[in-house]
Order: C-alpha cells, then structure tokens, then sequence
C-alpha cells in the first residue's frame, strides 16, 4: 500500500506576526481553522513512532493519516498551538534545537534579523509527557551540510543524547536544519541511530519513501484556506489544482469547510 500522508511543516504560530519571518509564521486563527479542516475532512495525526511501528507491523494507520510538525520549539508556537492541538484531540512533532533551549535562536539573524525565544527544558519534558512526540533538530541549528563531518556527527548525536537524557526515553526522529541534507549527512543520520528525518522539500509524502528524506508541506502566512486544502490534497500548486479540478473543489467539499472559505472570502472582499 502507498498511502499518501501529508507531513506538515510549522515553526512559528502568533498573533503578532513578524514582516521578517512571514514565511514560516501562522497566526493562531489561522492555525485552529487549518486544524478544524483537517478534523471535517477525516485526517487522523499520526507521530513518527506510529509510522515506524506501522512499517514494522507492529500497528495500524488510520485511513487519512496526517502528521503535524513544528521545528525550533518556538515559545509562541507552544504557547498557541498546544491548546488548539489538545482541545482537536491531535498529537504533533516538535524538533528541538537543543543548545538554545530556554533562549533566543540567533541562528535566523543572517536570513531574517530576528531572534525568537525556544522553549525551556520544563516545557520540552511537558510536551513529551502530554503525548507529543519530541524529536532531534541538532544542537546549534547549523547547516549541515556545510560543517565537517566530526561536528556534523557531534551536532547530531549531541542532541539526540541531550533529548534522551533529559526525557528518559530513546528518540529516533529528527528535522534537518534548514531543511540542508546531503549523502554525507543522510548515512551520518542514520549511523546516530535514527530511523526518520524530515527535509523542507516540498511535497506529500508516501510510504515509499526514503524514511531519512520526508518531503514536507510549508506552512506560512500564504496558507490562506483553500491554499491549505489544496496543499494537504495534492503536491501540486493550487492553481494547477483549481484548473484542473474546479468541479470537484466546487461540488464535493463538506459543507462546513465550503462555509469557512464563504466567511473568508466574505471578509476580505475589496472595497470599490
């Protein structure tokens, strides 16, 4: 069976969006309304540890399975997010840049000129105990394929053991820096012991792919609500989708998600 399973990507989740970083920032409405489709349309979140038992047959998966992952441990993201995930009843991902634990990540000063604060040690251990699953993001959030390949091995077990000390469990899955990855990278991934790795590579993932290169799906402020059904139904551009299933997205959308997308559009129809 090659299931479709859309993983998606967030790191910043607030009200307050910053101009630099829009890309990769959802504001909270946003996000609750994104998690309300997925509950409408039938997705069932799924953590990494299921899918890897699926693939050992150790368990089932559900019939549209989802994942939902955040990189960095953003302090807004987990302030915001959290209470939306558990009152839907979903579990998520979160990678952890371990050396900035309980400090401001300066590694988006180069791209973006802001710093934003990561989570302390107490929230990482209470995520973990809530149920979501807790995964590596290396220790400085470096480009790994640009370090040697004794500190590319140092960032990845490092923080591998960091995570495992602090939480008292193994941790097998893990989120590429910058989504930058090479050969090198991959088998030195995979020699730390790690069985998943996600990339930032556009597209929905399957069951046959590489478990240590997952395509994923951006979330950002572009991902408007027709935007995110199209990205979470197809690896394909929104207007490619349109065009060539108008009809479908006309007429076979539920009710509920049709009447979200009216308010929306509603809402934001320009004054002549």
């Amino acid at each position: 069976m090659n299931l479709s399973i859309p993983i998606l990507m967030y790191h910043q989740v607030s009200n307050e969006p910053n101009p630099n970083y829009l890309e990769y920032t959802v504001t909270t409405k946003a996000f609750a309304a994104q998690m309300k489709i997925l509950k409408l349309l039938g997705f069932v979140p799924i953590t990494f540890s299921r899918l890897t038992d699926y693939k050992n047959g150790i368990t089932k998966l559900p019939s549209k399975p989802v994942i939902i992952t955040f990189d960095d441990g953003m302090q807004d993201a987990i302030d915001n997010a959290v209470p939306i995930l558990k009152n839907s009843g979903f579990t998520a991902v979160f990678y952890i840049p371990t050396d900035y634990v309980g400090r401001n990540g300066s590694w988006m000063i180069p791209e973006a000129n802001i710093e934003l604060p990561v989570i302390d040690w107490a929230t990482v251990i209470s995520l973990d105990r809530m149920g979501f699953e807790v995964g590596a993001h290396s220790m400085s959030h470096p480009h790994l394929d640009k370090v040697s390949t004794d500190d590319c091995n140092k960032e990845l077990s490092g923080s591998r053991q960091k995570l495992e000390e602090v939480l008292g469990h193994e941790v097998r899955h893990m989120a590429y820096p910058f989504g930058d990855y090479n050969e090198r990278v991959k088998t030195l991934v995979d020699e730390c012991g790690y069985v998943t790795a996600c990339t930032t590579e556009e597209g929905i993932a399957s069951l046959n792919n590489d478990m240590l290169t997952f395509p994923r799906l951006n979330m950002g402020m572009d991902a408007e609500l027709l935007n995110f059904l199209c990205k979470i139904n197809s690896a394909h551009s929104p207007i490619g989708i349109i065009a060539r299933r108008m009809q479908a997205v006309r007429y076979n959308m539920p009710k509920p998600i049709k009447q979200i997308i009216k308010k929306l559009i509603y809402r934001h129809k320009p004054v002549l």
